[in-house]
């Protein structure tokens, strides 16, 4: 390597340094933001923001899981906690089924981020974006193309590997 080429990468490192962690992320109208998003699973982005926002929607619409005896129990605020545990992923296996998707597999990806944003409306002048469940209609913030859930009053970005 030369040292020219030394110095280009070093002026590179402090920008891909600045993105910081992967947001959700859209601008536009808002009924088509996820489409493109990342994937959540209890292997993937398990504990993140990005998963608290997934249970708001899984709360929003009544989602249901599993227990061990096979009685569906709702999906209840005080199951939001931002981690992909086996109750998030039982009520996404729901959610995906209820929506009719191809793939009912407990994971969220592509498809099941795409169905979820046909809900979407906004935003507002505010940066409100509300998604409109079956249940109850829930807000995120929008601003600057990316979203913020609200974590114990405050808004957080939604990120991918931040839970908090």
């Amino acid at each position: 390597m030369t040292a020219t080429a030394g110095l280009a990468l070093a002026a590179t490192a402090p920008l891909a340094q600045a993105a910081g962690p992967h947001v959700i992320d859209g601008t536009g109208d808002a009924y088509n933001d996820w489409g493109d998003e990342g994937t959540l699973s209890r292997q993937s982005h398990a504990h993140s923001n990005a998963t608290w926002l997934w249970q708001s929607v899984l709360y929003a619409d009544g989602a249901k899981w599993r227990d061990g005896n096979g009685v569906r129990h709702p999906f209840t605020k005080s199951d939001i906690d931002g981690h992909y545990g086996w109750k998030t992923a039982s009520a996404t296996k729901w959610w995906q089924s209820h929506e009719g998707l191809e793939d009912i597999d407990g994971i969220v990806g592509k498809e099941t981020f795409g169905t979820a944003d046909n809900f979407l409306s906004g935003p507002q002048a505010d940066g409100r974006v509300d998604y409109t469940g079956y249940v109850r209609q829930i807000g995120f913030k929008r601003i600057a193309g990316t979203y913020y859930v609200r974590i114990a009053g405050q808004w957080q970005k939604a990120a991918y590997n931040r839970l908090g």
